[in-house]
């Protein structure tokens, strides 16, 4: 069986590192995404490769042509975040193309999804076919991705090739693979339940807001009475949310964290 090659049309692009061939030393680096991957039981790195930052482990397995859609094995920090990337993505047939509904970059026309990656990637935003590639075929670092389809919006995994780590692809033993239907299956309804939980999640904060703000015009209104004052002050201090018991360091209804890497910026 021959190294899988990707597309030779227009727009089958490689990302990241896309000549320099992986090197064969290794050092300790950021702890890989995936579970068991790390040095020991309570080591916070992993072996990765010098030069493109790619889990020893990891290559392992995608040179054996292993490829997993279960959310299960990533670390439990890393599983919203995958669900997160899944939901912008139209998942149909394993042999279709799964084309990218999140953020494009209005000025490059590229795909993007925000991930800071700190000790790995300097950059805050990732092209969705490298983010899917970490997802599925494991924790490759700099590695560049080709597609077999020539797409460059597309995600689907099954299209995806990872870049000079000898990655040998049987299509039609995906295809036939129960074992990926299952987990493909299993991850829609994932899907499913995470943005029925950020829906639920987003009414509730619109909710809160839009009761600070009726609470905000009935203290500011100078036509208010001293006994609507008083209510609305003893309703704040019983329910906790009153201004002399706001901690200083909690996240507020109309303030986002210092450090937010979840908002993509238009430019980068």
């Amino acid at each position: 069986m021959a190294e899988a090659q990707p597309s030779k049309k227009r727009g089958g692009h490689a990302y990241g590192r896309r000549v320099t061939q992986l090197s064969n030393t290794a050092e300790e680096g950021e702890l890989c995404l995936y579970t068991g991957h790390s040095l020991g039981r309570f080591s916070t790195h992993s072996m990765r490769y010098d030069s493109h930052q790619a889990c020893t482990r990891c290559v392992a397995s995608a040179r054996e042509g292993r490829m997993s859609f279960d959310i299960d094995r990533l670390l439990k920090k890393h599983r919203k975040r995958a669900l997160k990337f899944w939901s912008q993505v139209d998942i149909g047939n394993p042999d279709d193309c799964w084309m990218w509904n999140g953020c494009i970059n209005k000025r490059t026309k590229q795909p993007q999804f925000s991930w800071r990656r700190h000790g790995l990637a300097s950059s805050t935003q990732h092209h969705p076919q490298r983010v899917a590639m970490w997802f599925t075929w494991g924790d490759l670092g700099y590695t560049g991705v080709k597609t077999t389809c020539g797409e460059k919006y597309c995600c689907n995994p099954f299209h995806l090739i990872p870049q000079h780590v000898g990655v040998f692809v049987d299509h039609d033993s995906y295809l036939e693979s129960f074992e990926l239907a299952c987990e493909i299956h299993t991850l829609k309804q994932q899907i499913a339940e995470y943005v029925l939980e950020e829906a639920l999640k987003e009414q509730e904060r619109l909710d809160a807001t839009s009761e600070l703000n009726a609470r905000e015009d009935l203290m500011l209104n100078p036509d208010t009475g001293f006994g609507e004052r008083f209510e609305a002050v003893m309703t704040d201090m019983l329910a906790g949310r009153h201004a002399s018991q706001v901690n200083i360091h909690q996240e507020g209804l109309h303030r986002g964290p210092a450090d937010n890497d979840e908002n993509p910026t238009e430019e980068f």
